[in-house]
């Protein structure tokens, strides 16, 4: 392995080897951009170093951490023991080698490049050294060795320790690079870190070198930007006292005199070279970055950048309101959310992007709401870097895609080889004996069923991603094959009929309603007969063979939830919403499902056939294992949220039982309102065990539950601590939302708010609803058109409406309170438009 490393080296690209700063101008380098050139010592010299103190490295995992002042000398002593050890003669030998091939007067600056900052996780801003101006082997060989003693700082040792890291972890490279010496220099945020404002740039700025802004001890200029247009936005400029500046040797500070003091230190074309900069690596990286830059005699150097750490939270229903439209309760939240975080960051460690810090999703008055800012940097970075705007660009891409989303090939045959071990899993609880257990017990089992949960669910959000990823990509190959006129038609086409669990549940539906219509007597009786009524009569107990089918339904797809929260019971304890779905299906006359396969098979042959013609030969195998893809993460999607819903029966059992016993003890009034208690409370009452804490327990589930009642009858705001935009944005005196399925369709609107509502949806109306989800799926068939507050082309809603052929406009805001039951209204599925229309 080498001991040094130029940035145009390909190896030089390996963190491991070059550290996170290395690592990031090696890719800068490489890519183009103005880097000043340099070379990394590897992490691996380091090693070299560290090998001969391995006993007093040693001592550091039992640093005084909790205590400053003896850390800091704890610290102090270990850096005063490595500082007496030589740096190692294969290193020294390489480092004189390379020196020699360039001027004795090269100036460089010798930047520390630890193997774990600048990575996205943690920036380590600060934390290791850098030395500016070093001349000469002597100096820089001095210097390399400093910044390898600063990994142990007592700052730098904190800072690990708080981040997660193991302080012994972590190795240092050492980034020698030519000296830039600027005459104005600072740092860049793609986004506002401030305000979390994505549409904005933020430069801060001061004359000479940019220490004096990254130190921050010197007043500085900000400067912001919009993002679209480059014009300045913004700006403050300081009454700047100093500037740090090259001396002989190392850096020295100079005063700022007369009129420079207040001028500002940027002019409109040096931010306007800033803000294509900045633009540039953001686009490399598919992620917002703090760099910093320097203009050198007119000359922009890029010195440095690596992945904004926060983002800072906006919290809306925007990508939230389609994946939990109600209500939910404390406890069923809680049970998921640290899992659905660990699979955030495990999908986008697949993906090549940084871990994300925070929350993605948080409640609010029991309503879920997402991170817009979080959902619209990572959905956007994971293709970001991807540009297909012919099909020249797309020959160009392909070396960059294959490399990108090599994991997309693998994740599908992942998925389904761990699948088994999460089935086999969900039996043995399912399987094991809850009665008379104790609290303690009970509530173990719930936590079982919670880590097997998140375990499973770690791929999962990759899948999404990914679904969404292919689509962006093809249908960039469809508009450069076909053209942006016919490439919409071509897009839905070819993925028109995907093989799904919906599909095969609605086909079981349809087929067994068909078989309840061949019985007039039946028939009659089900449409006369409240769905409960129904089943507690008896149900189809006088016809053996449809009542097995029903039965079989039921033990084969009878963990399907209605509502994303396990509070509410699924289709296997709850049976007469089935029904429901069945007469829903009764009169409806639609071809039966196998034909229409049949023709969106068709369909989809052909259109990927004259796709396939208007490509050159090098481009079609690969285009068509793109489209093979798309459709095959569009059935992993769906497969994968079915077999997620599985959990909710080990759940629903586990916490019955211990509402059970809390019952008993007097803590809960139901069973089921354990719902309402908090995951921290349940632990900390569990494990006390008292009186007391169970009284203050029940009295926490109580007021719960009266929140959530009240909260369920509200309208959620759109956004939380801003404007309320949950009224719907107007359009030629309608409303407008995304186009989610093509056509148009007039008819009286019928709103939608959860199954009890099923019986009373009349035929021929158009479906107002949150959002649906698959269980919602026989009320298309009775359906004109569909209309729903949130969601997109890709949700459930426009995917199943496209399949049945119905118009359907998503994501239009407040669409539940503008419009009114009863009130006749045109849907213009393929404009995105909702018109009302005259009596």
């Amino acid at each position: 392995m080498s001991t040094l490393l130029d940035f145009n080296d390909k190896q030089a690209l390996d963190a491991a080897l070059s550290g996170g700063k290395g690592a990031n101008l090696a890719r800068l380098s490489q890519a183009g951009l103005a880097v000043p050139p340099g070379f990394v010592v590897t992490a691996q010299a380091y090693l070299r170093f560290a090998a001969q103190a391995r006993a007093v490295l040693a001592r550091a995992a039992g640093f005084p951490f909790a205590d400053a002042a003896r850390l800091e000398t704890a610290c102090k002593g270990l850096v005063r023991e490595l500082d007496k050890l030589p740096v190692p003669d294969e290193v020294l030998r390489a480092l004189r080698e390379r020196l020699d091939c360039l001027p004795a007067s090269t100036a460089f600056s010798v930047r520390s490049s630890a193997t774990t900052e600048d990575l996205g996780g943690a920036a380590f801003a600060g934390q290791h050294d850098t030395y500016l101006n070093c001349k000469g082997f002597d100096d820089i060989a001095r210097h390399l060795k400093l910044c390898w003693l600063s990994l142990w700082s007592a700052r730098a040792v904190a800072y690990r320790r708080n981040a997660g890291f193991d302080v012994r972890d972590t190795t240092m490279a050492v980034v020698i690079q030519k000296m830039a010496f600027c005459d104005v220099a600072g740092v860049g945020f793609s986004i506002d870190p401030v305000s979390g404002n994505l549409g904005h740039r933020v430069f801060d700025a001061n004359y000479g070198l940019g220490e004096s802004v990254v130190g921050g001890e010197a007043a500085i200029d900000h400067f912001v930007l919009d993002k679209a247009s480059g014009a300045l936005v913004a700006s403050q400029i300081a009454e700047k006292d100093l500037k740090i500046v090259a001396a002989d040797s190392g850096t020295r500070e100079v005063r700022l005199e007369g009129a420079a003091r207040s001028a500002p230190c940027l002019s409109e074309p040096m931010l306007s070279e800033l803000g294509a900069l900045i633009g540039s690596v953001e686009k490399l990286y598919g992620y917002p970055q703090d760099i910093e830059w320097g203009f050198e005699a007119g000359k922009l150097w890029l010195l440095q950048s690596r992945p904004v750490t926060r983002i800072p939270a906006r919290w809306t229903r925007d990508e939230s309101a389609e994946r939990f439209p109600s209500v939910i309760t404390p406890l069923a939240w809680e049970l998921v959310e640290e899992g659905f975080h660990r699979s955030l960051n495990y999908s986008f460690a697949l993906m090549g992007l940084p871990p994300f810090k925070g929350k993605w999703f948080a409640m609010f008055d029991h309503y879920i709401y997402g991170n817009q800012n979080a959902v619209e940097i990572y959905a956007n970075g994971a293709a970001s870097s991807i540009s297909i705007g012919s099909v020249a660009e797309l020959v160009a891409a392909i070396p960059t895609l294959r490399n990108q989303y090599e994991w997309v090939l693998e994740l599908p045959l992942t998925w389904s080889r761990d699948l088994d071990h999460y089935l086999m899993s969900l039996g043995e609880l399912m399987a094991a004996p809850l009665e008379d257990r104790p609290v303690a017990e009970l509530w173990a089992y719930v936590l079982r069923v919670k880590e097997l949960g998140a375990s499973y669910f770690l791929p999962n959000i990759a899948i999404s991603i990914t679904q969404r990823t292919l689509y962006r990509i093809l249908l960039g190959i469809v508009q450069a094959a076909l053209g942006s006129e016919q490439a919409a038609v071509a897009f839905d086409r070819l993925l028109a009929y995907c093989e799904t669990k919906t599909g095969v549940i609605n086909k079981e539906l349809y087929r067994l309603a068909r078989r309840v219509a061949a019985l007039p007597a039946l028939a009659a009786r089900l449409r006369e007969s409240s769905s409960r009524g129904f089943l507690e009569a008896g149900g189809f107990a006088a016809h053996r063979d449809i009542d097995a089918a029903f039965r079989k339904f039921l033990r084969d797809h009878g963990h399907r939830e209605v509502e994303f929260d396990p509070y509410h019971p699924t289709w296997v304890e709850a049976p007469w919403l089935v029904v429901e779905n069945l007469k829903l299906m009764l009169d409806t006359r639609l071809e039966d499902p196998a034909d229409k396969e049949r023709e969106l098979k068709v369909a989809m042959r052909e259109t990927e056939a004259a796709l396939q013609a208007r490509l050159p030969q090098e481009l079609r195998f690969f285009v068509h294992e793109i489209v093979r893809l798309a459709r095959a993460y569009t059935t992993l999607d769906d497969v994968e949220h079915y077999q997620t819903t599985r959990l909710t029966l080990p759940f629903r059992k586990g916490l019955h039982a211990l509402g059970a016993r809390l019952r008993a003890l007097g803590v809960v009034d139901e069973p089921m309102d354990v719902f309402f208690a908090h995951c921290e409370s349940m632990n900390d009452a569990v494990a006390a065990d008292s009186p007391q804490r169970w009284k203050a327990l029940g009295e926490e589930i109580r007021q719960e539950k009266q929140a959530y009642l009240r909260h369920r009858g509200e309208t959620p705001k759109w956004q939380i601590g801003g404007a309320d935009e949950a009224t719907p944005a107007a359009s030629g005196g309608g409303l407008s939302g995304l186009p989610g399925s093509p056509g148009s369709a007039s008819g009286p609107v019928y709103k939608v708010h959860g199954s009890e509502d099923f019986s009373d949806f009349p035929k021929g109306a158009v479906l107002v609803a949150r959002t649906t989800n698959p269980a919602w799926t026989p009320l298309f068939y009775r359906a004109v058109a569909v209309i729903t507050e949130s969601g997109g082309p890709l949700s459930h809603g426009a995917v199943t409406a496209r399949e049945i052929g119905l118009p359907a406009v998503m994501s239009v805001r407040g669409a539940l309170s503008a419009l009114d039951n009863g009130q006749r209204v045109k849907v213009d599925g393929s404009g995105g438009r909702v018109t009302p229309e005259e009596r």
